[in-house]
């Protein structure tokens, strides 16, 4: 049976929303961890895919405008990212 994803974290996803916006706004990335308060540390696990704390999530995905939900696989496919 295969397994619905609909409603898993994309990553990847979040991260090109994070380098997209850095880039537009013409940021290192010690400067997008700086404003947005998260671990330079936290940034580079983003990049690479690796686990993701909570709280220094949240805060990205704040600076960024969006909500958790539009990470989703789901909504990536539907279109609502």
């Amino acid at each position: 049976m295969p397994i619905d994803d609909a409603g898993r974290f994309d990553a990847a996803a979040f991260y090109g929303a994070l380098d997209a916006r850095r880039i537009e706004r013409g940021m290192s990335w010690r400067e997008v961890a700086g404003e947005t308060g998260v671990a330079a540390s936290t940034m580079t696990r983003t990049r690479l895919g690796g686990r993701l704390e909570v709280d220094g999530t949240l805060a990205m995905v704040r600076w960024l405008g969006r909500t958790m939900e539009s990470f989703t696989y789901g909504q990536i496919r539907g279109g609502r990212g």
